[in-house]
């Protein structure tokens, strides 16, 4: 049995364990697990978390944000991260959670959800494309983080 939520603090163990093992999968470096538990409880305002539990157990989630403006000075959701646990790849609870945000989007007066995803995963851009989802070949992505950080806050 799916059920999908926003997060509560409740959810902040789980959420921890998810967001370690995914950042593991993606063999990139995390904080301590007290460090993220804490970064969940100070989260900007406006930053939203779906989950998806299967039968008690975290299956998956949903990072969010709405963004403004868009095209036609229209509002919108960022997907920052979608994420199904390993034992639940394949099971369709990403189409799941995908839709749950489309709904929450729509419900919400928003027109569109954004997304990147990485150049060289066909496999995730396939699963996006199969629903609906379109690659925007005139946008590019980009970010700006540590010492360019720094270097651009100090420049004026």
């Amino acid at each position: 049995m799916t059920t999908l939520r926003e997060i509560e603090e409740a959810d902040f163990e789980a959420m921890a364990d998810a967001l370690i093992e995914m950042q593991a999968y993606y063999r990139v470096h995390y904080p301590s697990r007290d460090a993220i538990i804490e970064g969940l409880k100070s989260r900007p305002a406006g930053s939203r978390i779906l989950l998806a539990y299967e039968h008690d157990k975290l299956a998956g989630f949903a990072c969010f944000s709405a963004i403004y403006p868009g095209p036609g000075l229209t509002s919108g959701f960022f997907l920052k991260e979608l994420y199904v646990r390993n034992h639940w790849r394949g099971s369709g609870l990403g189409k799941r959670l995908m839709s749950r945000l489309a709904a929450i989007a729509r419900r919400d007066g928003h027109g569109r959800i954004d997304w990147t995803v990485d150049a060289d995963d066909l496999r995730l851009q396939s699963f996006y494309e199969m629903l609906g989802g379109q690659a925007l070949p005139a946008k590019r992505f980009f970010r700006i983080t540590g010492a360019g950080l720094t270097e651009l806050a100090d420049m004026f």
